[in-house]
């Protein structure tokens, strides 16, 4: 999940627990995460518990894909150039 996806899905969470719980969550403030974590699970709303998990789930972009298949393996590197195993 890139930056951006992650701030707007703390915003999502924000605005969500706002509406949920009648309170004003400043988002310059240190420790706004975290907050809005412990916010998220003292609440008894279905949506934002949804909102909380998808911030909990890992990014589907970041592992490796192992279809392909791999290399020649390098046993390491003489005057810059790749010495592979044979």
């Amino acid at each position: 999940m890139s930056q951006r996806e992650h701030m707007q899905r703390l915003v999502e969470l924000k605005r969500a627990l706002e509406k949920d719980m009648g309170i004003t969550v400043d988002m310059s403030r240190y420790g706004v995460e975290q907050r809005l974590r412990r916010l998220a699970r003292a609440s008894e709303d279905p949506a934002v518990k949804a909102l909380a998990d998808l911030l909990d789930q890992p990014a589907a972009a970041a592992e490796p894909d192992d279809s392909l298949e791999p290399g020649p393996r390098i046993r390491g590197y003489y005057r810059g150039r790749p010495i592979y195993d044979d």
